[in-house]
């Protein structure tokens, strides 16, 4: 199966479109990390695969990770879904 990478870049609420960011300033999570995106993916069953040692283009001195994970439909779709998963990961973890 085909498989997309997930950037944290993606998600990243303090980050423009220029930036790398593709999810609405809505969705976005603030300084997502590949364990998070990680674990949501495994929730939706694309069968991720973390590259901590990999940077984003855009930001190559810094050592981000990425995430590669099966392609189920669009790109943008799929970040978002991973970005609300996040989000209610952590406001399940917050106790709310």
């Amino acid at each position: 199966m085909e498989k997309k990478v997930i950037w944290p870049a993606y998600l990243t609420a303090g980050k423009t479109k220029g930036e790398g960011r593709i999810v609405s300033r809505k969705n976005a999570v603030k300084s997502p990390k590949v364990e998070e995106i990680e674990k949501v993916a495994k929730m939706l069953n694309l069968e991720p695969e973390v590259e901590k040692e990999k940077a984003y283009p855009k930001t190559h001195w810094l050592q981000s990770g990425r995430v590669r994970v099966n392609k189920i439909g669009r790109k943008g779709e799929i970040a978002k879904e991973i970005a609300k998963g996040i989000k209610e990961m952590r406001e399940k973890s917050r106790g709310r």
